[in-house]
């Protein structure tokens, strides 16, 4: 599932603004090289300065040596004592029509070089043989585990899963054939992550192979790092701009990742505490505490999400209903019946002046005496103008862009351009005002003089104009009351449905209102929306503003997985959901122990996912001791937190972190603590009780 952010570039803003004190982990790996000529490949000749000058100038952190069906020590161990950068061995398998790459460790070389051998009398030497998953499996064993296994997945020839259903279970990631593939394989979710690696054999002459590698996001460089990392998409790239970075975020020296962050620890260890600072640092910041969330009371927890929901029906009606608000702004003051009554009268005035015509006297025959007024021109429009030009001078932020496109003499010129002709519009309506009061000073004293009947001053255009902004409001109102389903979306289980409908009642419209007014006798015109306007107008405690809620009636449902409404535990669930998804919205997420309130499926499931998607906008830390949001989450960084009794009876606190795929954390004095030992501590309960678990599963499997 997607979810649209407010602001899409945070993460480049926030590492703008972190500038140097910001550490990328990052590293550019290239997995695919050949430096043997085989039968598999055209003939070449193996050139050292060429792959050292492939490494310097592709800047990689990481390759390794995979060539066809074989595996040649002494070169793998002349290359590795040549480059600075880790080099791990490789193999390259013809398997079941396709091609799969296996890396190992380089202290694992006294077991892959026999394996390897064994590989390449099945192979036979030629081109056209493959060995059998069988085959592979006699050879490598059945606990593939310890290897990095990557095939040809979208990428000729490509090796089909579904032909190697014992091997496939331990691939997490498969190798593309070009940065589209790369690109259109990372949006799906539900096949291997993808690498894009050159492929390249290394021979003179060297040409550069841009694009052709991969970035993956690791601390340290070890082949568990790299498992790890591959196994999760978004710790891929094919641009070192796309990953996470780290950030300090107190004054301690603590880092955390743009990504995602989880601090693990037992009970009372300090995790909250650490939360707290940082959520102190992070005036816009979204902090979901612990239990904050669940449901206690029901009929309570079912009346504020009542009011949860109608808050968010309420946004969703302003939207809805803007362009209606912005009629009615026009149309309130309108009153067609006075209008009506205004050409009764100047029809009656112009009747009974026909009819005295014959007893005119001096005062009515003066040429001012019916004189018509000077219309005015209404200049709100040239003042909107100059106010937008008046912006995009002031506009010091995004100043570059403005200039990109107009020239600053030219704006400046246009401002004053702008000025110049509302000077000159100004001075005529004044001059204009000036002669109509004239007039009229001179009609009313004719008038007083004179016997015969004054014909009143009358707008038609106006008259006429009003009729039609009524009519067209008419049709409006009756739009936007017009039934159908204005908004509907899934949040993880749960369906979000919006629908619009006309008001079936006053006791709907009084809900709206949230008052105690009664809306009978305007309910009563809802079928004819001017003379329902006007009932609106006549409640004098209603404001103006409120007017157009009550002309469609818009309800927001939550409904579950079987299209009934929630209950209190769904309740909890849709609100921890919508509170993440708002997060979007601040600058950080922080979230203490989720799993105090929620079942592990639904925290898998739904929390986890969300959590990721998230933190590709905002940074997001998590506090728990929770397997299923600590391991299954895929964080970008750990933090780790003890707490020591000194002899005098005070509390020390330490605080370790690292990155995931590290063997050790570091504390901010030094010290280390081995990863695993914490992971398996503080979310596992130890490693026996993981033991006995994993056991128990295996028995019940059997």
């Amino acid at each position: 599932m997607k979810y649209r952010c407010k602001i899409q570039n945070s993460k480049s803003i926030l590492l703008h603004i972190l500038g140097k004190g910001a550490k990328v982990t990052m590293k550019k790996i290239d997995l695919h090289i050949h430096t043997i000529s085989t039968v598999s490949d055209h003939a070449f000749n193996f050139s050292m300065d060429a792959l050292i000058q492939y490494v310097n100038t592709a800047k990689l952190d990481a390759i390794a040596i995979t060539n066809h069906n074989i595996f040649d020590v002494e070169q793998f161990m002349q290359i590795a004592g040549e480059l600075s950068i880790p080099v791990f061995p490789g193999i390259e398998i013809d398997i079941e029509n396709g091609h799969l790459l296996v890396i190992t460790e380089k202290s694992d070389l006294e077991d892959f070089i026999p394996k390897c051998q064994q590989i390449h009398r099945f192979n036979g030497g030629s081109n056209t043989s493959f060995v059998t998953e069988e085959q592979f499996i006699s050879v490598f064993g059945i606990l593939l585990n310890k290897y990095l296994l990557i095939p040809h997945y979208d990428k000729d020839p490509k090796l089909a899963l579904s032909k190697v259903p014992e091997i496939a279970k331990f691939i997490t990631c498969g190798e593309v054939s070009s940065l589209k593939k790369f690109l259109s394989q990372k949006k799906k979710e539900n096949v291997p992550v993808p690498v894009l690696f050159s492929d390249w054999r290394a021979c003179e002459p060297f040409s550069e192979l841009d694009g052709r590698q991969t970035y993956i996001d690791i601390e340290e460089i070890t082949l568990t790092a790299l498992k790890y990392s591959l196994r999760d998409r978004e710790k891929v790239s094919i641009s070192p701009e796309d990953g996470h970075t780290l950030f300090q975020v107190l004054d301690n020296g603590l880092q955390i990742s743009t990504g995602l962050t989880v601090v693990l620890g037992k009970r009372s260890s300090g995790k909250t505490y650490t939360l707290n600072q940082i959520a102190e640092q992070f005036t816009d910041g979204k902090y979901i505490e612990q239990f904050s969330l669940l449901s206690r009371d029901n009929s309570t927890d079912q009346e504020s999400f009542n009011a949860t929901l109608r808050n968010r029906g309420d946004c969703l009606a302003e939207n809805y209903l803007s362009p209606l608000k912005a009629v009615l702004d026009d149309v309130r003051l309108i009153d067609l019946e006075q209008d009506s009554k205004d050409i009764d009268d100047y029809l009656k005035a112009l009747k009974k002046a026909a009819n005295e015509a014959s007893r005119q006297d001096i005062f009515s025959r003066a040429a001012l005496y019916q004189e018509s007024l000077y219309s005015t021109k209404d200049l709100s429009t040239l003042v909107n103008l100059i106010d937008a030009v008046d912006t995009l001078i002031a506009n010091s932020e995004y100043q570059d862009i403005i200039q990109k496109h107009i020239e600053p003499t030219a704006l400046y010129s246009l401002a004053i351009d702008l000025r110049k002709k509302y000077i000159n519009e100004q001075t005529k309506i004044l001059q204009k005002k000036y002669v109509n009061d004239i007039v009229i000073s001179i009609k009313n004293e004719l008038q007083v003089r004179s016997s015969t009947t004054p014909i009143p001053d009358i707008d038609f255009y106006t008259i006429l104009m009003n009729k039609s902004k009524v009519s067209r409001f008419e049709e409006i109102a009756e739009l936007v009351k017009k039934e159908r389903i204005i908004e509907q979306r899934n949040l993880y289980s749960y369906r979000i449905i919006a629908k619009v409908a006309p008001f079936s009642g006053a006791r709907e419209m009084q809900k709206v209102s949230r008052t105690r007014m009664t809306f009978s006798d305007a309910f009563a015109q809802y079928e004819y929306p001017y003379q329902f306007l006007k009932q609106l107008k006549s409640k004098e405690d209603l404001p103006t503003s409120e007017y157009y809620k009550f002309f469609a009636h818009i309800t927001y449902n939550v409904l579950n997985q079987y299209g009934t409404q929630a209950s209190g535990g769904e309740r909890s669930e849709y609100n921890l959901l919508q509170e993440l998804t708002d997060a979007t919205r601040s600058d950080i997420l922080l979230l203490d122990e989720p799993e105090s309130s929620f079942d592990n499926m639904f925290l898998k499931d739904g929390v986890d996912t969300l959590l990721k998607e998230i933190s590709q906008h905002i940074p997001v830390v998590i506090a728990t001791h929770n397997n299923t949001i600590g391991v299954s989450v895929h964080p970008d960084y750990i933090i780790y937190t003890s707490k020591e009794i000194l002899s005098d009876g005070s509390v020390k606190y330490h605080v370790y972190s690292g990155h995931p795929s590290s063997a050790e954390l570091i504390d901010l004095e030094g010290n280390t603590i081995s990863r695993r030992s914490v992971l398996l501590d503080c979310l596992e309960a130890g490693e026996p009780a993981y033991i006995d678990r994993r056991i128990s599963y295996e028995i019940l499997n059997n």
